[in-house]
């Protein structure tokens, strides 16, 4: 829940941000920058998968999925801090220049959260596929899919409710479409508020255990 907290952002107050980014290349703009995530999860699915498992299993190193949700967490805390640079970055340089931060700028939060999602989404679907009784592996699997999309999609909903006077510019509204009006307002607060909801660890043992092959997951 903690990480999907900072996922669900690429699809909101991101896009919210990038908007007033200065287009790079002359095609990448705020809503092509998701691609960055799909290009991180490829990416990062194939080193992770194919490079640091297996060398940690050289080592005889097993990552318990508290670890990878751990792991997780933090690559989405990172994600969110770069955020909040970028929007410090973008107030700065609008007011020292008058010009616009290039989006880009964005990618590395996008890389991060695709990351994350190696190790936290694939994983949860592991645990709940693989701890299930046969019968119960829909069930579960609902269960999980419940607790990665719509619980995290419900605090954000408060938590924007809660936030909205930060995305208020000086005419008392929520109109961001521009970089004056952007600058006037404090998403960056919005954004350390996110980093403190997805800050809540995980529990250092997860009791249940494989059926099967009797590993500690």
């Amino acid at each position: 829940i903690p990480f999907n907290i900072a996922y669900s952002q690429m699809l909101t107050t991101f896009i919210v941000q990038g908007t007033v980014m200065q287009t790079a290349l002359g095609f990448i703009d705020a809503s092509t920058m998701i691609n960055a995530d799909c290009i991180s999860v490829l990416m990062s699915g194939y080193l992770i998968g194919n490079q640091l498992y297996p060398w940690l299993a050289s080592h005889q190193i097993k990552l318990k999925t508290t670890q990878k949700f751990a792991i997780g967490s933090f690559l989405g805390a990172m994600a969110i801090l770069w955020a909040i640079l970028v929007d410090l970055q973008i107030h700065h340089t609008y007011h020292t220049t008058g010009s616009k931060l290039c989006v880009l700028w964005q990618a590395p939060s996008f890389f991060l959260i695709g990351a994350g999602e190696i190790f936290t989404i694939s994983s949860s679907f592991e645990v709940a596929f693989m701890t299930a009784p046969p019968e119960r592996k829909s069930l579960a699997s609902a269960i999980n899919l419940f607790a990665i999309g719509g619980i995290p999609s419900v605090i954000c909903v408060f938590l924007y409710q809660l936030c909205a006077p930060w995305f208020y510019n000086h005419n008392g509204n929520s109109n961001l479409s521009s970089l004056p009006l952007y600058t006037q307002a404090h998403v960056y607060k919005y954004f350390f508020s996110v980093g403190r909801c997805r800050s809540s660890r995980c529990p250092d043992k997860l009791a249940s255990r494989d059926p099967e092959m009797g590993s500690e997951y």
